[in-house]
């Protein structure tokens, strides 16, 4: 039986339990700190193998710029564009994991355009969504999707945890 199949057995219920469990644990480990939760995350996400030494340092940084883009400690239109460039730089390698895949590519929509311009202006600027719960529940995700179905359910839970990280952003 794949680690995909045997998924497919789990309740929402399950999975809604599993979740609220451990992110309660990770933000108690981080002291409520949510930059340090995301960095326990990703570091879980390499002991567990669903991304490479290699990835958690860009990770990381992708994180680091994410929280700093959002407290307006780094301008969110020069975050986004490292963001987007290490997200390509993944994938161009050819060889990046899927988590780390989702987890990115999650990062690079978690900006939004808005109108910076004079009125009729024509001018975009880039903002990091709200509250950055897309980096801590996409990291989350893929630990959850990770237990319950290998790498595979671990890619998939990111990029779940990303989508709703950001639904939660905007709202």
């Amino acid at each position: 039986m794949s680690s995909l199949e045997s998924f497919s057995g789990i309740g929402v219920y399950e999975m809604q339990s599993a979740a609220s469990r451990e992110v309660k644990r990770i933000m108690a480990q981080a002291g409520g700190d949510r930059l340090k939760a995301d960095k326990i995350v990703l570091a879980k996400l390499q002991e567990l193998d669903f991304i490479t030494e290699k990835e958690l340092p860009v990770l990381s940084h992708i994180c680091e710029l994410g929280h700093a883009a959002t407290g307006g400690k780094h301008d969110a239109a020069k975050a986004y564009q490292e963001v987007k460039k290490a997200y390509e730089e993944l994938l161009v390698k050819g060889n990046a994991s899927p988590v780390a895949l989702a987890y990115a590519s999650g990062a690079v929509g978690s900006y939004v355009s808005g109108d910076g311009g004079e009125p009729g202006g024509s001018t975009v600027v880039f903002k990091k969504s709200g509250g950055n719960w897309q980096g801590t529940l996409a990291g989350a995700g893929a630990v959850i999707g990770g237990y319950f179905g290998g790498a595979g359910g671990a890619a998939v839970g990111a990029a779940i945890g990303g989508v709703v990280g950001k639904i939660v952003d905007d709202c």
